[in-house]
């Protein structure tokens, strides 16, 4: 069965919509508003594919309205119908609400039927390439996601057989803290961002796995404000950070490795000095890539990583909660 698309008609004068909605009801399914006020209330309950307003209407305009329209429900199709031969507001048409179309009155059947169907289309191909990205995106995510688990095995497992023969009682210590870790792993790493405050949660156990391997040998200095607990980040961001600075320098007692991770702006900041091991094996910098694109994903928003003073300095960026 083909699709019947819905389509709003917003105008002050009743026989105007009486005629559109006569003309067009066997081809598309029709909803009519005597105002601008009355049509943002219909558009809050029912999604439309098309919204053609009347330019002139008391109350409120209709490019004040398409206006709205667009920064509520940017995907949806504005058109604008008017009898007036006004440049002007043919301009803040374009301008205020983005209008696909400007209709003159009076309309008609066979033009405004072409133009309605067009407009139509171009709606369909814009939602099918929304789903092509969605696909493409949550794909990408499925192939990153999968990276995360090796990765963090592997980084453990070396970890643990390197205790087994010179530290058992550690070793057995390490690994209870593991699985208990791991459990979490295999939950945040379903979901594309989750809160600094979960990451937080999630990074103080693996601090504490690192303390068995370490004890006072790791610093880690953390100052975030509560009111950002709220932003959000990619799961696993910090800890791939504090895992990779923990991989590529000396962690000694004689030599301690102190972390700072701390507020900057709108970027969290994780900062150590450079003490960096003579030769760091099977490193494939897996981590901090896998990081780059998990960002990238999610738009424009870009982790930074760089030597700065001595130091080495991570910033990543995060997301303001809806």
């Amino acid at each position: 069965m083909m699709k019947k698309y819905r389509i709003l008609y917003v105008d002050d004068e009743s026989d105007n919509l009486f005629a559109f909605k006569a003309v067009f009801r066997r081809s598309y399914e029709i909803h009519t508003a005597l105002s601008g006020h009355e049509a943002l209330e219909m558009v809050e309950n029912m999604r439309f594919d098309l919204v053609i307003s009347d330019q002139k209407m008391p109350g409120m305009t209709g490019v004040a309205l398409l206006g709205q329209l667009k920064e509520r429900f940017p995907d949806t199709i504005r058109m604008v119908m008017t009898g007036y031969s006004d440049l002007q507001s043919i301009i803040d048409a374009i301008n205020q609400g983005q209008i696909y179309y400007y209709i003159a009155k009076p309309w008609k059947a066979d033009e405004l039927k072409l133009i309605l169907d067009k407009s139509l289309e171009t709606y369909d191909l814009r939602m099918k390439n929304r789903e092509l990205e969605k696909a493409n995106i949550l794909a990408q995510f499925e192939i990153l996601k999968n990276q995360i688990n090796p990765h963090f095995l592997f980084n453990s497992m070396n970890i643990l057989s390197s205790l087994i023969l010179s530290q058992p009682e550690r070793a057995l210590k390490f690994t209870n803290h593991f699985a208990k870790l791991y459990r979490s792993v295999l939950q945040l790493r379903e979901q594309l961002i989750i809160s600094l405050e979960e990451e937080l949660d999630f990074v103080n156990a693996f601090i504490l796995l690192q303390k068995i391997r370490f004890e006072d040998a790791l610093i880690i200095e953390t100052d975030i404000p509560e009111n950002a607990l709220e932003m959000s980040l990619p799961p696993f961001s910090l800890q791939t950070v504090l895992e990779n600075a923990i991989k590529h320098n000396i962690v000694a007692s004689e030599r301690p490795l102190r972390i700072q991770i701390m507020l900057e702006g709108d970027s969290l900041c994780i900062k150590n000095p450079l003490q960096l091991r003579k030769q760091v094996k099977d490193s494939t910098k897996t981590g901090l890539q896998n990081l780059l694109r998990r960002y990238a994903l999610l738009g424009e928003l870009t982790p930074s990583f760089g030597e700065e003073n001595e130091h080495f300095v991570a910033r990543l960026p995060l997301i303001e909660s809806d």
